[in-house]
């Protein structure tokens, strides 16, 4: 089985259409064995979003730490660097935010799922799929994305 998902013109995963499928089938075809069997299938899309609250050091900028802390869970979460079925380790994530200059401490930070309109159909169960602090994808080949990062991750100060 070869699962795949593709980029939309404006870099956001999207599922392949029926040609490239038709394509990328020819070309394989050519370099399998008679008796091989290749089944392409698109990968699933589990868009998700994350809430974090911080305690910032009173000699900050408030509202420029937030920035900052939004900025390196965009750089973390960057698509180019996630492959199908990874999985999020919330402790990471609590200690890139606690890293930034600034921030005193993570009283909060969680992540939720998006679905539904301009986000992927599939739903997913976050909290039932999170063990230890660890945010496993589902059994079939999915990628965790955040499909709008400056509205899908959210911060603020306690």
């Amino acid at each position: 089985n070869l699962y795949l998902l593709g980029y939309d013109s404006d870099g956001k995963l999207s599922v392949l259409n029926r040609g490239i499928k038709e394509n990328l089938k020819t070309y394989l075809s050519e370099y399998k064995i008679l008796t091989d069997g290749v089944n392409i299938n698109d990968g699933f899309i589990i868009n998700i979003g994350i809430e974090f609250e911080i305690i910032t050091f009173n000699n900050y900028n408030k509202s420029e730490v937030v920035t900052n802390c939004i900025q390196e869970l965009k750089d973390y979460f960057d698509i180019n660097n996630w492959t199908f079925n990874d999985t999020i380790n919330i402790s990471e994530l609590e200690l890139i935010v606690a890293n930034v200059e600034g921030v005193s401490s993570v009283p909060m930070l969680k992540i939720v799922n998006k679905c539904g309109g301009q986000y992927s159909p599939n739903s997913y169960n976050i909290e039932a799929a999170t063990k230890d602090k660890i945010v496993y994808p589902s059994l079939d080949p999915s990628i965790f994305e955040i499909k709008f990062p400056d509205a899908d991750i959210k911060g603020r100060v306690k």
